[in-house]
């Protein structure tokens, strides 16, 4: 009788054993899909399915390469800029070829930002995103090259979920879907003997519509916001240029206040709509205010602009 009862315990714990390792051998992997796909949520700022995203990365060679990525036309577009471009370059560090902008960036301790920032002040380009050079892995569609670029990018701010989503987009993305331009081989650039002796280039002339309509916010230029720009920074060209980038991206620059005495601040973003804020902010570094404007954006730029910019 005991035996049987014995018997009968240790099947039921045979039953319950199997259960919940079923129970288990099921969870365990939804649990471990849905950590996996929190994880790429928190670590996604950038990339939303919708906008456009641009970054900037410099090659093996010395050149620059600037992608776009077109989520709602399913390409990417590369521009290719020779490394030997004579540039301005930001944050008034004079004038330099730009393949030597990125180790100057990191000598001053700004990394790939100054880089970026210099392509966004010289081509009009709007671009903040940045990297190394596994990122041309996206135009080529390297499979290998773009799996290095999400998990050990080296430097860069791209975080680790737009990593992911821009991977995966480059990998669906045909051939027919992919541009490169090469400027060095284009109009828009002209060769010459640069001030080092050297042969180099040199922008030719305002930055071409041709060239800067890969770079319209599809939301912002959809409906064209206008935009008072404030400006106190005390140097010349400088609302000038930012006006310029406002308007590749999509939005009418209506007005241009000038200050006649400089102002000891950065800048800072107005406007109803927080998506455009929020995308002007990120771009120019600039601090989102919440101050009620009588257009669509008002940027307000002080004098430490010119530091990062």
């Amino acid at each position: 009788m005991r035996s049987a009862k014995r018997r009968a315990r240790i099947e039921k714990k045979k039953k319950q054993k199997n259960f919940y390792g079923s129970v288990i051998r099921v969870l365990l992997p939804v649990a471990i899909i849905l950590g996996m796909f929190l994880f790429i949520r928190l670590n996604t700022h950038f990339w939303n399915g919708r906008d456009k995203l641009t970054l900037t990365y410099r090659m093996a060679n010395g050149d620059i390469g600037v992608t776009v990525v077109d989520p709602v036309l399913g390409e990417l577009t590369t521009l290719i800029i020779p490394g030997d471009t004579s540039v301005s370059v930001a944050r008034d560090y004079g004038t330099m070829r730009i393949k030597n902008v990125w180790q100057l960036g990191i000598n001053e301790n700004v990394g790939g930002n100054l880089l970026a920032e210099s392509v966004t002040r010289n081509f009009l380009f709007p671009v903040f995103l940045w990297s190394n050079s596994e990122a041309y892995n996206l135009t080529t569609g390297n499979l290998a090259g773009i799996i290095h670029f999400i998990f050990s990018p080296g430097a860069g701010n791209v975080p680790f979920g737009d990593r992911i989503s821009i991977g995966l987009f480059a990998l669906r993305v045909d051939n027919l879907g992919k541009t490169e331009i090469d400027l060095g081989k284009s109009q828009f650039l002209n060769k010459k003997i640069l001030n080092d002796g050297a042969p180099g280039y040199v922008i030719s002339g305002p930055i071409s519509q041709r060239l800067t309509a890969y770079f319209s916010d599809n939301q912002m230029a959809s409906v064209s916001p206008t935009i008072d720009i404030v400006d106190a920074t005390g140097s010349y060209g400088v609302a000038d240029n930012v006006g310029q980038v406002l308007e590749v991206m999509g939005g009418k620059v209506v007005s241009i206040d000038r200050k006649v005495d400089k102002e000891d601040f950065d800048c800072v973003v107005y406007g109803q709509n927080t998506d455009y804020v929020k995308k002007i902010s990120r771009l120019f570094s600039c601090k989102e205010g919440k101050n009620k404007v009588n257009f669509d954006l008002e940027i307000d730029l002080g004098s430490s602009f010119t530091k990062i910019y």
